[in-house]
């Protein structure tokens, strides 16, 4: 008795300390509570007040949102109650500036291989059902070039998952490492040609040497999600500073990354989790007819409560869905990164 009592003194002084951000030692609690004999509960304590103190990440970086092109289909499709009407669902594509690490992408928005991808069934199809531009102004490249950026000094994209428009653009950085999750791209490569494009996934854009360049983060290091209601996070760079945390439902698997900005604080990168954010604010998911390109409408209803949850919190982070119209109005154009 006297031992536990002991841990526990040891893990809430760690907890107090870290709370405060007077220590840098997530991992070293981590492995406490996982060493033989530290009780379940006192794990359950840490998952609790982490999850209470909604800051995961320890180093801030910097962050921009770009706009890499768009699709058009009707609002009432990506939330209930929408218009007939087609509207703009932008491709935004997150650039981060990490002190060590330098500079990374979360995804890649469309470029030319998508249309090189699309022209000859069954894959045009995808281009028929969502109409698909990009601007010149808006390419990646272009856009990363303006900003003193070339393509070789991007050295890591964390890849949402494997959707075209959110991964069109990965053979244009040849010297980029990717980090993703295995589930999503195995279910992918099981599925026939047409099954492919019927889940948005053309493999014609994912360059030859995809596998040799890749880390799946379901391989690396776990810490506790930095918010209630969602699984494990996955350590991407092994200091706490950007957590990919999974967000199933629209996908098998769907990396999400959470980290701090000096700028605007927590934020949270939520892909096709929800399309709009007006949908999370207002209670307004899918409508019944893009569940069934789901992979799991369960899951996905699960994803959605639990961002929910996070975007009428106070406290809660920065919630930035990859397509919606709104986000983008307010947050991109921003050029905290910048080497020209």
């Amino acid at each position: 008795m006297s031992t536990d009592f002991h841990g526990y003194g040891k893990v809430k002084a760690d907890l107090c300390a870290l709370k405060n951000r007077k220590v840098n030692a997530q991992r070293t609690l981590t492995h406490r509570l996982h060493s033989p004999g530290t009780p379940t509960f006192y794990f359950s304590l840490f998952t609790f007040y982490w999850g209470t103190m909604r800051v995961p990440p320890f180093t801030p970086v910097k962050f921009d949102l770009l706009k890499v092109g768009h699709c058009a289909h009707p609002e009432c499709i990506a939330m209930r109650g929408g218009g007939w009407g087609s509207i703009e669902f932008p491709a935004l594509v997150g650039l981060i500036e990490h002190p060590r690490e330098g500079l990374i992408l979360y995804d890649t928005g469309y470029s030319r291989h998508f249309f090189e991808a699309t022209r000859r069934p069954p894959e045009c199809l995808y281009r028929m059902v969502t109409p698909v531009r990009l601007t010149p102004e808006e390419e990646l490249l272009g856009q990363l070039e303006s900003r003193g950026i070339a393509a070789s000094d991007i050295g890591l994209i964390v890849i949402s998952h494997f959707h075209a428009d959110h991964i069109a653009g990965l053979r244009d950085f040849p010297t980029a490492r990717f980090f993703a999750t295995r589930a999503e791209h195995a279910a992918n490569e099981k599925r026939s040609r047409v099954a492919r494009v019927r889940r948005a996934y053309l493999r014609q854009l994912l360059p030859v040497d995809f596998e040799a360049r890749s880390s799946w983060v379901e391989n690396g290091a776990t810490v506790p999600a930095p918010w209630p209601g969602f699984r494990a996070g996955f350590d991407l760079l092994g200091d706490g500073s950007i957590v990919g945390i999974d967000l199933p439902g629209h996908t098998a698997s769907q990396l999400g990354l959470a980290f701090r900005t000096e700028v605007l604080g927590d934020v949270f990168l939520v892909g096709d989790a929800c399309w709009k954010i007006e949908g999370l604010e207002q209670n307004r998911p899918p409508a019944q007819l893009a569940y069934s390109l789901f992979a799991n409408g369960e899951e996905y209803d699960a994803t959605f409560a639990a961002l929910r949850e996070l975007a009428m919190s106070e406290a809660g982070p920065v919630l930035i869905p990859s397509h919606c119209a709104t986000t983008w109005a307010k947050l991109g154009g921003t050029r905290h990164i910048d080497h020209a």
